[in-house]
């Protein structure tokens, strides 16, 4: 099987000697990075890899397969576009905490229900994309500061507010639900803010 890199030919893979997917895929993982890049695409025969993919091919042999097609990216330039996406969503999570309270207080529980669900979920994804956002940009979340805590402080503080309402809404207890989303978790959208202005200063670099 050949290999094509960022549309650089002359990799092949032997075609016996037992090589995996897996050590195939580490193995072009860990040339990336020496180079300081990381892999935003892999292409089989003209196929897109999905993760799910990846792992239904991980251990199985090359061989069969003609092409694969390699894709690398500065982690910057992915990291970028990445942050602007995630201040849109938690303008959008910012809505939802509203209009969650509004059908409280006018005793629309079946949709505050859905509304809390929205809430619950849209944190869980801002939590996943920040912490995926670290790792593909090596940031230290230890050392970095937002709004005089560090962000593995505001990840910490936000893990125990979900696991605490993800807990109330399983149970459908509107009121505890409530509570947690006003006076613990709407607090926060504030702080993570400035979690992302750190992270927008971190990709920025210093100033000249």
């Amino acid at each position: 099987m050949e290999v094509v890199v960022d549309g650089r030919t002359g990799m092949g893979v032997p075609e016996e000697g037992g090589v995996t997917f897996q050590a195939l895929f580490d193995a072009l993982r860990r040339s990336a990075a020496r180079k300081r890049r990381v892999v935003v695409s892999w292409t089989l025969d003209g196929e897109t890899l999905s993760p799910e993919r990846q792992a239904d091919l991980a251990g199985q042999g090359t061989a069969p397969y003609g092409l694969l097609e390699v894709r690398t990216a500065d982690p910057l330039e992915v990291a970028g576009p990445a942050l602007r996406g995630l201040r849109g969503h938690l303008d959008n999570l910012a809505r939802a905490h509203d209009e969650a309270i509004g059908c409280m207080a006018s005793g629309e529980y079946a949709r505050a229900l859905g509304k809390f669900d929205d809430c619950f979920h849209g944190w869980d994804i801002l939590l996943r994309a920040v912490r995926d956002l670290g790792a593909l940009a090596s940031v230290d979340f230890k050392g970095l500061r937002a709004g005089g805590e560090s962000v593995e402080l505001r990840v910490r503080d936000l893990q125990e507010s979900l696991l605490r309402f993800g807990a109330a809404v399983e149970f459908k207890d509107a009121d505890r639900i409530l509570s947690l989303l006003r006076d613990e978790l709407k607090p926060q959208l504030a702080d993570w803010r400035e979690v992302l202005e750190a992270l927008d200063r971190h990709l920025a670099g210093p100033a000249p």
